[in-house]
């Protein structure tokens, strides 16, 4: 299965140019937020489901 990392996802999304222009907090905020999603949709994810 692939592993899912908040940073590597934001570095590869169309908002890679914005992110950098947030505050640190708000970035830390993100990259917290995108992790508990990853927790919590985590039995939803199989080889074939990305």
């Amino acid at each position: 299965m692939k592993k899912y990392e908040p940073i590597q996802m934001v570095a590869s999304s169309r908002y890679q140019n914005y992110f950098p222009t947030l505050s640190p907090e708000i970035q830390q905020d993100v990259y917290s937020r995108m992790n508990k999603l990853l927790i919590e949709e985590k039995e939803y994810c199989d080889k074939g489901n990305y």
